[in-house]
């Protein structure tokens, strides 16, 4: 703060000293103005001598003009004093002044989403504007061509992994790297094809909301962008404690097991084996392969807090829907209003159907990934580990795996719970308002299955969580069969296992 005030103070002096110059030149100009007009002025009374003073009215007595010039001085000297004393007094302006309509919210989904979005690979513009109408997806947009770059990257990447992988037996544990990069390279293609839908989709998504029952207060417009922020936050806060765990247990693991007497080239050839197997050690391409590696990192976790904010929206319009329909739980109504509220439930089921067959894709490998790495981290715990820090990541990101999985699954879990939430209040409807758009609309309920999927093979609803229970149970059992435990002794003989170990979910 007291570095801040200085430069504040700093900037106010140069203000002031600015301006005195400015009114400086500014008299220099007058006074130059003054003269050339007196010597004009001159000129005519050497051709007309009559009435020179009342032709150009500057010709003054000598003792009129110094007291002009004494009281023009003055005059200026304290307006410069006092714009001096101005410029000091007031305090130095380090931040803008932050306004009330920087807390407030519209409660749109693209308004609460807008900030997060901005962090993510989806390569459209306009993300934090007001209104959906301004978004726009552009090939020459930097953050296209970026994501482009990327996906090269990712393939060549790739390429090199395949190939260290042929060049042994595979087995379940060598094609887990592989496995991890595909689905990245699958998750960064679908981002660019949903980015081309995202201001259609966004549009209809904000004709559909506006047209719902309006939040009467403040904090329930505000509610859906708190939640948003901050499970968006607390995921990927707990994704980069997880890298910062396996960077730990690698460069304890590469000190405690030095191939040559540089500790960072050691680092470098435990996480990035694949690529020194085909190309000599360089410094720049061991960077090139760890900045990559932190970024699909980063992208696996995003990927499972995608569904998740958008499960949080979807799930929001159908409790904000919800919410007034209760507020009538038991009341004579007329059929208009159930007609109304009808049509306003199916909106909201083509929304969902219209949401999912954009991101089901996404949803899909978000599950099979979070599947998969389960199964391999359970396999693994079996095994004898090297060290605490090693023993303190692995934990870390099995419970932390599971955990997101988990959430994945309840929070989107949530949608076909809310869209059930109706059939309540249409119980209690009285007979006296019982009427065909009370039964159409509960007809419409109990037939609709309204719920995310992944590309039709599964529905995201609370009894998706106990099959992948099953599911992970029974893989395990068989897994355990073909299992091997693996003894960490001799550096040389278990390097490989170790930084396979310690590579989890491409770490």
């Amino acid at each position: 703060m007291k570095f801040a005030l200085n430069i504040g103070w700093q900037i106010g002096n140069v203000t002031a000293d600015e301006r005195l110059r400015v009114q400086q030149q500014h008299d220099r100009k007058k006074q130059r103005l003054w003269r050339r007009k007196k010597d004009n002025c001159k000129k005519r009374k050497s051709q007309n001598t009559t009435s020179s003073n009342a032709v150009c009215g500057l010709i003054l007595p000598k003792s009129t003009r110094k007291t002009l010039l004494i009281k023009h001085t003055c005059t200026e000297f304290i307006a410069k004093l006092d714009l001096l004393h101005m410029q000091i007094d007031k305090p130095p302006k380090v931040l803008a002044k932050s306004v009330k309509e920087n807390f407030l919210h519209d409660g749109t989904f693209h308004q609460a989403v807008g900030k997060v979005m901005l962090s993510a690979i989806m390569p459209v513009k306009g993300l934090t504007s007001s209104h959906p109408r301004h978004l726009s997806f552009s090939w020459t947009n930097i953050r296209t061509l970026y994501s482009i770059i990327f996906i090269i990257s990712i393939l060549v990447d790739l390429g090199l992994t395949l190939s260290r992988v042929l060049l042994k037996p595979i087995n379940f544990n060598s094609v887990e790297p592989v496995i991890f990069r595909v689905s990245i390279v699958i998750v960064c293609i679908n981002a660019i094809a949903l980015a081309r839908k995202w201001p259609a989709l966004m549009l209809y998504w904000y004709e559909i909301e506006s047209d719902l029952p309006v939040h009467l207060t403040e904090m329930e417009k505000g509610r859906l962008a708190h939640r948003i922020n901050t499970v968006a936050f607390v995921a990927m806060m707990l994704s980069l404690g997880e890298h910062l765990l396996n960077i730990i247990s690698n460069i304890h693991y590469s000190n405690y097991c030095p191939q040559t007497n540089d500790p960072i080239k050691d680092y470098f050839l435990l996480t990035n084996d694949h690529l020194f197997t085909v190309f000599p050690y360089s410094i720049y391409l061991a960077i090139w392969g760890k900045v990559q590696n932190i970024v699909c990192t980063f992208i696996g976790s995003y990927m499972d807090v995608f569904v998740m904010i958008v499960s949080l929206g979807l799930a929001s319009k159908f409790q904000q829907l919800n919410d007034n329909l209760f507020k009538f739980k038991g009341m004579q109504m007329p059929e208009s209003f159930w007609s109304t509220r009808r049509k306003q439930y199916r909106n909201l089921c083509e929304l969902c159907y219209r949401v999912d067959g954009a991101i089901s894709v996404i949803t899909m490998i978000s599950f099979s990934n979070n599947l998969y790495f389960i199964c391999v981290q359970l396999l693994r715990s079996l095994n004898k580990m090297p060290s605490f820090a090693h023993a303190a990541y692995f934990y870390y990101s099995l419970f932390f795996l599971i955990g997101r999985t988990l959430a994945v699954s309840l929070y989107s879990a949530t949608i076909h719970d809310e869209s059930r939430k109706p059939l309540r209040v249409l119980r209690c409807v009285p007979k006296e308002s019982w009427c065909t758009e009370v039964k159409r609309f509960s007809e419409d309920i109990n037939s609709d299955l309204v719920a995310l999927s992944g590309m039709k093979f599964f529905y995201l609803t609370r009894t998706l969580v106990l099959s992948v229970a099953g599911t992970i149970v029974t893989y395990e059992l068989v897994l355990i069969q073909f299992h091997q435990d693996t003894i960490f002794g001799e550096c040389a003989t278990n390097h490989s296992s170790v930084a396979s170990g310690n590579n989890i979910r491409g770490n």
